[in-house]
C-alpha cells in the first residue's frame, strides 16, 4: 500500500470548519470543507457584506481560509494578484473529489471558493437539504455559490452546476480514487454520514452521536469500522458527560406543554432537525392542538418530499403554515410584494392552491385561540413574530437547540432575553446535542478500535490525549496541526 498522509487543514482547535486532505500514492481527496465559524466571527466587522473581489483575498489573510494552492476557483484566484501572492507561499493540493459529510455549513459552507475542477460527493437527500436551507438563508456572494456558480471573469456571468457526484449509503463512491464508503450515522439533521476508507484502513466519523432516535445507524458504522488502523473522530464534546436522549427532549416538551393549559406554547427547534419537528407536530396533535409550522422548515420538508427521500418526513395534511407578515400592501399579506421571496412566496401560493398539504395561519389567527395551537419557529430571531402574536403573559417557550457557546452568541442570546422578558414568557430550554458526549466518544473509540486517532471538530483536543494516558482510550493519539501533514504508515 503507498504512503498515507493527513492533512487537517481546519477544524484544529476549535468547532467546526473541517477541512482535511487525504492523499496516497499521488492521488487525494477532502473530507468537508466548511466554514470555520469561530475565525469568521472573530475577523468580520459589523454586517458589511464583503465585495465578490475581495473576499477570497481577505480569507485567506485572515486564516479564515487555509492558505493551500491547488483547491480555490480559478476564477477568484485571477482577479487578485495579492491573492496569487498568498496562495505561491501555500503548499499543493491536488484533491479529485470533496466528500461532505453532512449539510451543516461548518462542514460545507466554504466550498463555494472551491475550484470547479473538484467534484463534490453528497447523497441526493443532503443535496436537497443543502439547496434549500441555502435558497431560504441569508447567504450571498461566494459562499452561496455551492452547487452553482458564476464565472466572475466572464460578461453575463450565467450561473452553472458544479459537477457532483450523488452516493449511495453502503456503497462505493463513484468517480473517487479510494474505495470510500458511506454510512449513514445519527445526528441533528437527516442524511449524516461517517465514512469507511477501506483500501486505506481510514474512517472518518462526521459529526456523530450515539443517543439520537436513528442511534442504530451510528452503531452499524462502528462495525462497517472496526478495525481500521486510523480514526479521524469529532470531539465537540470530549469535556462533558452530559447525556441527553432524543427521546428524553421529547417528554420533557410534552411534559411542559401539558402545563401550559389556556396559553400559548412556542418551541424553537432548528429547521433542518427533521427528526425532532415531526415528535414535536405529533405531540401536538396527541394534546390536542394545532401545530403550526415556520415556513422555512414547511419549505425544506416540501422538497425532501419532492426528491422521493427515504428520510421520514412530518404529515403537514392538519398542520398550520405561519404566515409572516411581510408586505407594505394587502394587509401585510400580499405575495406580490417583493418582500416575499421566492421560496417563501412558493410555500405560500403552494397552500393557498392546494397544491401541499397544510393551511396558513396568521398571527393574529394564533392570538385569538392561543391555547389550541403549538407553534414551532427556527430560530432566536424570531421570537420577533411573537410580538405580533402577542401571547398571553405566563405563556410557554422552549428553546430546543443548541445555547451559546461564544462571546457573540451570548450577545445575542441577551437580546433574545430581553425580548422574552418584554413579552412575558416561561422560558424552558430542552435539547439533545447532535454529538456524542465523552463516555460515548470513548465507547465509540474502543469498540473500534483503531490503532490511532486523529481528533478533529473540538476546541479540546488534550483530552483525548489525557484519556489515553489513563487508559481509557486504548489507541494512540496523534494531535493534529493545520500546518504539519500527518504521514500515517501503510
Amino acid at each position: 500500500m503507498p504512503s498515507l498522509e493527513l492533512r487537517v487543514h481546519d477544524g484544529v482547535d476549535c468547532v467546526g470548519g473541517n477541512k482535511i486532505a487525504v492523499s496516497s500514492g499521488g492521488d487525494a481527496v477532502l473530507l468537508d470543507f466548511g466554514i470555520n465559524m469561530k475565525r469568521k466571527r472573530d475577523y468580520l466587522l459589523g454586517y458589511r457584506a464583503l465585495e465578490v473581489a475581495n473576499t477570497l483575498y481577505y480569507y485567506l489573510y485572515s486564516g479564515i481560509l487555509p492558505r493551500i494552492r491547488g483547491v480555490y476557483r480559478a476564477d477568484l484566484v485571477a482577479l487578485d494578484e495579492r491573492v496569487k501572492a498568498i496562495l505561491e507561499r501555500g503548499e499543493q493540493v491536488e484533491a479529485s473529489t470533496c466528500i461532505f459529510s453532512h449539510s451543516h455549513r461548518d462542514h460545507y459552507g466554504a466550498s463555494g471558493f472551491l475550484s470547479d475542477g473538484i467534484t463534490l460527493a453528497m447523497s441526493r437527500s443532503m443535496k436537497t437539504i443543502m439547496e434549500a436551507m441555502l435558497e431560504s438563508s441569508a447567504a450571498s456572494g461566494i459562499e452561496a455559490e455551492v452547487l452553482e456558480m458564476r464565472n466572475r471573469g466572464e460578461e453575463g456571468r450565467e450561473s452553472r452546476k458544479r459537477p457532483t457526484a450523488i452516493f449511495e449509503e453502503y456503497s462505493r463512491i463513484p468517480g473517487v480514487p479510494f474505495h470510500v464508503t458511506p454510512c449513514p450515522i445519527d445526528h441533528s439533521v437527516p442524511a449524516a454520514f461517517g465514512f469507511v476508507i477501506e483500501d486505506l484502513s481510514l474512517a472518518y466519523t462526521g459529526d456523530i452521536r450515539r443517543h439520537g432516535a436513528l442511534r442504530s445507524l451510528t452503531n452499524r458504522f462502528i462495525e462497517r469500522a472496526r478495525g481500521v488502523d486510523y480514526l479521524i473522530i469529532e470531539g465537540t464534546r470530549i469535556d462533558s458527560s452530559i447525556m441527553i436522549r432524543e427521546d428524553e427532549v421529547v417528554w420533557e416538551i410534552r411534559r411542559y406543554v401539558e402545563e401550559k393549559e389556556g396559553k400559548l406554547v412556542c418551541i424553537i427547534v432548528s429547521p433542518a432537525d427533521v427528526d425532532r419537528i415531526r415528535s414535536i407536530i405529533q405531540l401536538s396533535r396527541d394534546l390536542g392542538r394545532v401545530p403550526v409550522l415556520c415556513p422555512r422548515a414547511a419549505y425544506l420538508i416540501d422538497r425532501l418530499a419532492e426528491s422521493g427521500t427515504r428520510i421520514p418526513l412530518p404529515d403537514l395534511s392538519d398542520t398550520g403554515i405561519y404566515f409572516e407578515r411581510r408586505s407594505l400592501t394587502g394587509g401585510g399579506y400580499d405575495l406580490e410584494s417583493q418582500h416575499y421571496r421566492g421560496w417563501l412566496k412558493k410555500t405560500y401560493a403552494d397552500r393557498l392552491d392546494g397544491r401541499k398539504p397544510g393551511v396558513l395561519v396568521r398571527a393574529e389567527e394564533i392570538s385569538e385561540n392561543q391555547e389550541n395551537h403549538l407553534l414551532i419557529l427556527g430560530g432566536l430571531d424570531q421570537v420577533l413574530e411573537l410580538a405580533q402574536v402577542r401571547p398571553r403573559p405566563g405563556s410557554g417557550l422552549v428553546v430546543s437547540t443548541s445555547e451559546p457557546h461564544d462571546e457573540e452568541q451570548e450577545i445575542e442570546w441577551a437580546k433574545f432575553e430581553r425580548w422574552v422578558n418584554l413579552l412575558r414568557l416561561d422560558l424552558r430550554i430542552a435539547h439533545s446535542s447532535g454529538h456524542a458526549d465523552r463516555e460515548s466518544l470513548i465507547g465509540i473509540i474502543n469498540d473500534i478500535k483503531p490503532k490511532a486517532l486523529v481528533p478533529v471538530h473540538t476546541e479540546n483536543p488534550q483530552e483525548f490525549h489525557r484519556l489515553a494516558e489513563a487508559g481509557e482510550i486504548r489507541c494512540d493519539v496523534i494531535l493534529p496541526s493545520p500546518v504539519k501533514p500527518i504521514k500515517l504508515a501503510s
